[in-house]
This record gives C-alpha cells, sequence and structure tokens, in this order.
C-alpha cells in the first residue's frame, strides 16, 4: 500500500555567500616601457634632418628620404605627409639621389646611374634610362645634386667637390668643366644633397645634413653666418636633431611646431634669419593647457634674449568685447532712425504749411502775361 502522507519537507540549508576572490595583481610592466614613436608605416620624422635630397618643383619644396617624402609650404610641412614616393611618383623607386625641375617644367630623378623623367606625376614613356643618354659630358656614376639655375639659364651637376654647367640645348656640358665647388666660395659643400632658388630669384640654397648655405646671385658670393638650420628655418621643427643619436631612446624628439609663424629666408635685418612676414599667422590654440603653454612660454622668452624684441600679448574679456559688438550695432541703428526721423518732420512741416506765396504770385503773373 502506497503511503498516504504528505511529502517530508527537506531540511533548511543556510544560503552560504560566495568567497570573494582575491584581488588579481596587474601583470608587470617592463622596467623599460616600448617606444610611443610612430611606427614605421607612418613615416619619419621630418625633423630627424638627413634627407636625401631637397628639390623646389613647381614653387614648392619636396623633401626625399628613403621610400617617403614630404611637401613644405610655407615653411610648413603639409597635412597627410609624409606619403611613401611610389603613391605620388608611380615607377620611381626610393633612396633617390637628387631632383630638379627642368626649363621645360619636366621633373628629372637620378639615382645611381640611372635618371627618371616625369610630367607632373606621369613617368614619360621609355624612362627609366641610363646617365649616359641623359647629354654629354655630366657625371656617369652619380649626381649628388641638380639645379636649373635661372639666373644663367643653365643646369648644375654637383658631385662631391666638383659641379658641371650643363646646356639643356645642345645637351653636352660646357668647356672647361668640371670645377671646384670653391668657386662658389664657402657656400657650397662637398656633395650637397640639395640646391633651390628663393622665390625671387636672387638667393640660392644648398642644403646637407640639417644644415643649409645661402649664396647671393646678383654678388655672386656667399652670405656670412651660414650654415644655419635648415631644419628650424624651413621645416617647422623647435629644436634641432642630433643625427648621431638614438631616436628610439630619445623621449624629447620634436615634431614640427605648427603653431609657428614660417620662417622667411630673405628678410634682412640684425638677424638675417629671422621671419618677418606681415601675414603670419598667429594661433592661440593651446593657450592654458599645462605644459604647452609653458613651451610657448619659454620660445618667448629665449625669443627675446636672442633678438631683443618682446612679444606683447593682449587678451580681451568676452563680455566687453560682446558690449563692443552691441554698440557698434545699434550706434548706427540709431543715426538710421534719427535722419528718418528728421526728413518725416520736414516733409509734414512743408504740407502743413502749403505753397509760398512768391510762388502763387509768380503763377499769376504768368497767367495774366499769356
Amino acid at each position: 500500500q502506497q503511503n498516504s502522507s504528505p511529502t517530508v519537507a527537506l531540511p533548511t540549508v543556510t544560503p552560504r555567500r560566495p568567497e570573494p576572490r582575491p584581488p588579481q595583481t596587474p601583470p608587470r610592466h617592463p622596467d623599460h616601457p616600448r617606444t610611443t614613436e610612430r611606427p614605421d608605416h607612418y613615416g619619419p620624422n621630418i625633423c630627424e634632418g638627413n634627407f636625401d635630397s631637397v628639390a623646389m618643383l613647381r614653387g614648392e619644396m619636396f623633401v626625399f628620404k628613403g621610400r617617403w617624402f614630404w611637401r613644405v609650404r610655407r615653411n610648413r610641412v603639409l597635412d597627410n605627409y609624409p606619403m611613401p614616393i611610389g603613391h605620388f611618383w608611380r615607377g620611381l623607386p626610393g633612396d633617390i639621389d637628387s631632383a630638379y625641375e627642368r626649363h621645360d617644367g619636366r621633373f628629372v630623378f637620378f639615382k645611381g646611374t640611372r635618371f627618371w623623367l616625369f610630367r607632373e606625376a606621369n613617368l614619360e614613356q621609355g624612362y627609366p634610362m641610363e646617365l649616359v643618354d641623359y647629354g654629354l659630358g655630366i657625371p656617369y656614376d652619380r649626381i649628388d645634386t641638380a639645379i636649373w639655375w635661372e639666373p644663367s639659364g643653365y643646369t648644375y651637376f654637383f658631385q662631391g667637390d666638383r659641379y658641371w654647367r650643363f646646356n639643356e640645348q645642345s645637351r653636352h656640358t660646357d668647356q672647361g668643366y668640371p670645377k671646384s665647388i670653391s668657386v662658389w666660395g664657402s657656400s657650397v659643400p662637398s656633395s650637397p644633397k640639395g640646391a633651390f632658388l628663393s622665390d625671387d630669384g636672387a638667393y640660392t640654397f644648398f642644403y646637407k645634413g640639417s644644415k643649409y648655405w645661402k649664396f647671393d646671385n646678383h654678388r655672386m658670393k656667399s652670405e656670412p653666418g651660414y650654415p644655419k638650420s635648415i631644419l628650424r628655418d624651413f621645416m617647422g621643427c623647435s629644436a634641432d636633431q642630433d643625427p648621431d643619436r638614438d631616436t628610439d631612446a630619445d623621449a624629447g624628439r620634436k615634431y614640427p611646431d605648427v603653431n609657428r609663424p614660417p620662417f622667411n629666408p630673405d628678410a634682412t635685418g640684425r638677424d638675417g634669419d629671422k621671419g618677418k612676414d606681415g601675414d603670419r599667422d598667429v594661433t592661440d590654440n593651446d593657450a592654458g593647457k599645462g605644459s604647452d603653454g609653458d613651451k610657448d612660454e619659454d620660445y618667448r622668452e629665449g625669443r627675446e634674449e636672442d633678438t631683443n624684441e618682446v612679444d606683447v600679448v593682449l587678451k580681451v574679456d568676452d563680455s566687453e568685447e560682446r558690449t563692443m559688438n552691441i554698440l557698434m550695432v545699434t550706434i548706427p541703428l540709431a543715426l538710421v532712425l534719427c535722419i528718418l526721423g528728421l526728413v518725416y518732420a520736414i516733409i509734414n512741416t512743408l504740407q502743413s504749411k502749403g505753397a509760398p506765396r512768391l510762388l502763387v504770385h509768380c503763377k499769376r503773373s504768368l497767367q495774366d502775361w499769356v
């Protein structure tokens, strides 16, 4: 027989709270954290210097290093650069030796014993070719620097401590060349890596390493006080980089200062390398941001010590600016309303008095005469 008694209740059990887990210790970081510099696929830092070549193409500075290049305009690096050379000039390899814009507007790139000819960004058919096919009498193993020198209308090739004057029309070197670069005075270093003219064609700049030299085309002599830093004066870098030190372990590496006014290499005055463009763009985006503000203050103090010039900074209260804007709108409006009211009053006065007696008398006299 089945047991008809109700089911016996299970014994109650006191609920157990889960035991707290011991805190997990975070993984130990290495003593020397990895560098925070940009990986190779983002390109090198332009402030490191030591470029393969610097050339002026279509009035714009092009800086080449390895398989990368930068475009520099008004002493500032353009956005989205550096860019791989092959992305812009299809078919052109990296590590070029030199480049220049020819008298006919084509771009010529040299590397080793070969050269490439481009029309804008398009490689001309049949290139690259050997240097022996470029012309007679030029160096056929390597060209360190090339420039079409507008003052004379000739192209100059530099290699080591010698240079050649090349005639683009006859395609051969002039008689008596090569000559020693000492003819240019102290303006041309041995094996220069770049040469370009100033905007007005009055000066020629020669580049090597992280320095540049300046040559006066009218007086045909070197400018005193050179070489100077091309990284500071042309690339917008706030400090020069030592090309011999380990950049991966250098915590003070700096990229171009985008807020620094452009440098004018043709300016004259007590300090020839000061930029004094009248249309400098002054931005205050980093004002009041802690360490960035301190850096700007240090830069101003250093500039005052070097040039004996003082930067005056005016701070305008927002409330006063709003008040001035309101006054500038309301005062002209009130003047317009006053003028309209005066015109209205004059019209009403004339209408209420009627026509003058003299006009009425003249009208009657004319009627009698007719």
